[in-house]
């Protein structure tokens, strides 16, 4: 039987994991490093020069007060014995310099707590002594995959001292060297050829940013309320996982001291916890530390508090170390008058519940774009009603503060419904089959039980078994364009009910009518910050998951992820890419002559349309069973930006073109069938490198 139709079966490729992760920007350390030391000279890194540019572009740019009399000298140019790593690596080798990046410094001292992470950030072997060329790398998660980052050991320096990130330890360097990776690759796509990042984009952010990418893991925020009674129980369960843990103390002035010796405005690694009985009464307390080794709390069970003294001494040497190097204890109810979030990031998302019997979780990845015009949608009417989708934290209207965090106290307005355009959105399908096994509750009411205010977990089904599903929704490449005046968006997403009676409907050209009438399940917050993430139970079914941007008209790079306990079924909606070969051996003057007619009808007398007409006429003219094409939204969006104006208008020569492109994409696809089979397997980015080039 002849075929009758070309399909194009796109397939994940795997690459860039732990094991052999990808070279950024092409450089391989192992060679440079031998060809420096074979060549006899220091490496000099042409991706990221030590000058000016590399510290900033306003506050650190090339004429600001704060650039000025900065030298780039290697280590051992200002340190007279230059480590590495000096013994063993630990909290305190992470000391805040000039730059208001507390939120990346309190990440990297969390890091020290497991040797076992930090290991994969900060590869072991790198030397002043042995093997040294000038040359240092470093390992960091981008947007799925694992990227290799190498750089010069030339540091900024003024009056002999470092400028930015320094180590208690004054002759050790992995962390200055680790910020100086951050710096250069942190946030930047692995392939990228056309930009350096700089010092100056690193500051203002939050934890899990860097939480995710010293991990891959992902990040959920705990906003906090008076009386949230299961955190303490949260937060022993996720150090005892080796989750990385902070929290905030969130500003609307920036960065100041209170009383109390708190800084607000400022980010605090969570190092340990401790959980004890004192006549009667229970007392929970958190060690926390403040990157900048210094300024500490001066409270209840600070340093220098009299309630140590009722302590046994073998508790006492065991919790209490009087020094000032940032270090502190305090007690839970204090910690909840004072900080705003707690901020968690484990390796598998299973930080919040016990190890799912039968192994960890199972994760889909779908990496996308919001194109204005085609499918930058804005957010579903009701997103920002209710003041518990803000959680009573985290400030949604922040772009980037003074205070190192990018945080701002609670938000006054909500978003403005985009009624019209929200189902344009990019589309999930989600499968649950099989609901989580029961779990005890631990002595604080459990993991298992409700979250509440948390927004973590809503309670175990009971009478209705659910699944737990963690979605994580995380903005591309946006940090790295600080210096063009690009900020983070609002983004979030919602999750809707899909009835078996819409299951069929997948391809209809009436499926987005439909969908206005879909049950909501949950929703994430609308929040401005890179990583959005929130856990759900939902019972076994079928769900949409929607992205989306708070504003219509809003592009970015996304990349979304989806855990769960057990295993699911999860592909992108409109992903199918399809031609009727009958259409492409036939002769096209007919076909381009109906082309016209339909564009003249939407274009009016100005033979002009809009990129969403487009869309609209593309959808009509090449419909399944009609003219025989289908697109996925990957094709659809190449093609919306490409043939587009700046004014987001598209004339009857752009159209004409982008006809032609899709008959040759597919005519050439078509000859490189086998006998019988109309099917092709290609991996993502071969698909793209074919539609761009065609």
């Amino acid at each position: 039987m002849a075929v009758q139709r070309v399909t194009i079966q796109l397939v994940e490729e795997e690459d860039g994991d732990f094991g052999s992760p990808i070279c950024f920007r092409g450089q391989c350390y192992h060679s440079l490093q031998e060809s420096c030391l074979q060549a006899g000279a220091l490496f000099l890194d042409p991706c990221f020069p030590a000058g000016p540019p590399a510290l900033g572009y306003d506050q650190l740019g090339p004429n600001s007060e704060k650039a000025k009399g900065v030298e780039w000298l290697r280590p051992h140019e200002f340190c007279q014995n230059p480590q590495f790593i000096c013994e063993d690596m630990d909290r305190t080798d992470v000391c805040q310099g000039s730059l208001g990046n507390c939120w990346f410094l309190a990440a990297a001292a969390s890091l020290t707590l497991y040797p076992r992470l930090l290991y994969r950030v900060v590869p072991p072997r790198q030397s002043f002594q042995w093997g040294y060329a000038g040359i240092f790398h470093f390992q960091l998660w981008q947007f799925g995959h694992w990227v290799d980052v190498v750089v010069d050991d030339r540091l900024p320096v003024r009056d002999g001292k470092l400028l930015f990130v320094r180590s208690a330890q004054r002759a050790e360097f992995w962390a200055p060297l680790l910020e100086k990776a951050y710096a250069k690759g942190g946030g930047l796509p692995w392939f990228s050829h056309r930009l350096h990042g700089s010092y100056e984009v690193m500051r203002g952010g939050h934890m899990n940013e860097a939480f995710v990418d010293f991990t891959g893991g992902v990040g959920e925020v705990l906003y906090l309320q008076p009386d949230t009674p299961v955190l303490f129980s949260a937060i022993r369960h996720a150090l005892a996982k080796e989750s990385l843990v902070g929290a905030t103390a969130l500003s609307d002035r920036g960065e100041y001291k209170t009383e109390e010796g708190l800084v607000k405005g400022h980010a605090y690694s969570i190092t340990g916890t401790h959980k004890m009985s004192l006549e009667f009464t229970k007392v929970k307390l958190l060690r926390l530390r403040n990157p900048w080794g210094r300024v500490e709390w001066s409270g209840a069970w600070s340093d220098s508090c009299p309630r140590w003294a009722a302590l046994p001494e073998e508790w006492r040497d065991a919790l209490l170390v009087k020094k000032e190097d940032g270090e502190f204890w305090m007690e839970l109810g204090d910690f909840l008058k004072h900080f705003d979030t707690v901020q968690i990031c484990s390796l598998s998302p299973e930080v919040l519940g016990p190890q799912p019997k039968g192994g960890g979780w199972h994760v889909h990845t779908f990496q996308g774009r919001w194109v204005r015009g085609f499918n930058a949608g804005g957010g579903q009417p009701g997103s920002g009603e209710a003041p518990s989708v803000w959680g009573g934290g985290d400030g949604p209207w922040d772009r980037g503060g003074q205070s190192g965090l990018g945080e701002t106290k609670r938000p006054t307005s909500p978003f403005p419904p985009e009624t019209e355009t929200f189902w344009t959105n990019p589309q999930f399908q989600l499968t649950l089959q099989d609901p989580d096994e029961e779990e005890a509750e631990d002595d604080e009411g459990g993991l298992g039980g409700g979250w509440g205010t948390l927004g973590a977990r809503s309670g175990r089904g009971g009478r209705h078994p659910k699944c737990t599903v963690l979605l994580s929704l995380v903005q591309r490449n946006r940090r790295r364009l600080r210096a063009r005046g690009v900020t983070y968006l609002a983004v979030g997403f919602h999750v809707f009910r899909i009835p078996e009676e819409l299951l069929g409907l997948q391809d209809s050209p009436r499926r987005r009518e439909l969908l206005a009438g879909l049950l909501r399940a949950d929703r994430s917050p609308f929040s401005v910050r890179r990583d959005v993430s929130r856990r759900c139970r939902l019972a076994p079914g079928h769900y949409l998951v929607v992205p989306s941007t708070a504003h219509a008209g809003e592009e970015s790079d996304f990349t979304l992820r989806i855990f769960t306990e057990r295993q699911h079924a999860a592909t992108e909606i409109d992903n199918a890419v399809s031609a009727d070969l009958q259409v492409l051996t036939t002769p096209s003057v007919p076909l381009e002559f109906e082309m016209e007619q339909l564009f003249q009808e939407l274009a009016g007398e100005e033979e002009e349309m809009g990129a969403d007409q487009l869309q609209t006429l593309l959808s009509i003219a090449l419909e399944p069973g009609d003219r025989g094409f289908q697109l996925n939204n990957q094709l659809t969006q190449l093609l919306t930006s490409r043939y587009r104006d700046s004014h987001l208008r598209v004339d009857l020569d752009r159209f004409v073109s982008c006809v032609a492109q899709l008959t040759c994409l597919f005519r050439h696809c078509s000859q490189h069938l086998s006998d019988g089979e109309g099917l092709l397997y290609m991996t993502k980015r071969q698909w793209m490198q074919l539609a761009t080039f065609s």
